[in-house]
């Protein structure tokens, strides 16, 4: 019994390349639709040699194949043009790197070619996998364009299974509080909250729609209804480093915010040096 390379490669590949590209995009995926994914891309890859047709041809079908493998993972989720281009790069990056090993050795481009193509299964996931670590890296390190004044912050909202991101602003109005947790309210308009949920996320939200506690808080323009949502994570950006906050989430409905501010910070949740 054994696994012809062609299939663990193909398989493992695809997953890392779609894993991949939804980290550098800040979302994280099914993994049922990465394995979805992978599984389709390996069994069209196995007819791959029994295919007798021009290179044309041979191109569209491929082509086809990946825009249903992006389909796939990034159907009715944030961004999900960008996230299947950068799929696309994180293949070439794969393959490129293979080149690359068999360059080193080898010292002429068809001999590199050949390596790709014969190369043993375990430098192949290796390569994979340094490129998909070393990705992840650098976007952990990457710079985010989150704060661009003193009183502008990015703000990561983990609920629902799903990272949403807020352009935010420190509004020192904002004094609400809840009284069930005791903790500080940033708030946000429900219809800009709702559009950033990924289509599992909203059918979740839509499930405990009925059962969200509602506050009121008094503002200069009269008395709202607020919705608090409790989050499982809330990081905040005013530099290259996050800082995890102890707050809730108020959704108000009525008006959207703009794009520069889609959410109220509370004073009380920014702690010193952030």
């Amino acid at each position: 019994m054994y696994i012809e390379f062609v299939i663990a490669d193909n398989f493992l590949l695809t997953y890392l390349a779609g894993a991949t590209a939804a980290r550098i995009c800040h979302k994280r995926l099914r993994v049922w639709r990465l394995v979805l994914a992978s599984a389709v891309g390996t069994a069209v890859a196995v007819f791959y040699p029994f295919m007798r047709v021009g290179f044309v041809l041979q191109f569209v079908i491929k082509l086809s194949l990946g825009a249903a493998l992006c389909v796939i993972m990034f159907a009715k989720t944030p961004k999900p043009i960008t996230s299947s281009l950068l799929f696309f790069g994180c293949t070439f990056a794969y393959g490129g790197a293979c080149y690359a090993i068999g360059l080193m050795f080898y010292g002429n481009s068809s001999a590199a070619g050949e390596f790709c193509r014969k190369c043993p299964l375990f430098l192949v996931l290796g390569t994979g996998a340094a490129v998909y670590l070393a990705a992840r890296y650098c976007v952990k390190r990457m710079k985010p364009a989150h704060a661009r004044a003193p009183y502008e912050y990015g703000t990561d909202v983990e609920v629902f299974g799903s990272v949403l991101h807020f352009d935010a602003f420190l509004d020192t109005g904002n004094c609400v509080f809840d009284g069930k947790t005791g903790l500080p309210v940033i708030i946000t308009d429900a219809e800009r909250f709702s559009e950033k949920l990924g289509a599992a996320a909203a059918i979740e939200f839509s499930k405990k729609l009925d059962s969200l506690r509602k506050i009121r808080a008094r503002t200069p323009a009269g008395t709202a209804e607020v919705y608090i949502v409790e989050p499982s994570r809330i990081t905040v950006y005013s530099d290259r480093h996050g800082h995890t906050i102890e707050a809730v989430i108020g959704l108000v409905g009525g008006r959207k915010f703009s794009g520069a501010h889609e959410m109220l910070l509370n004073p009380a949740v920014i702690a010193e040096g952030v």
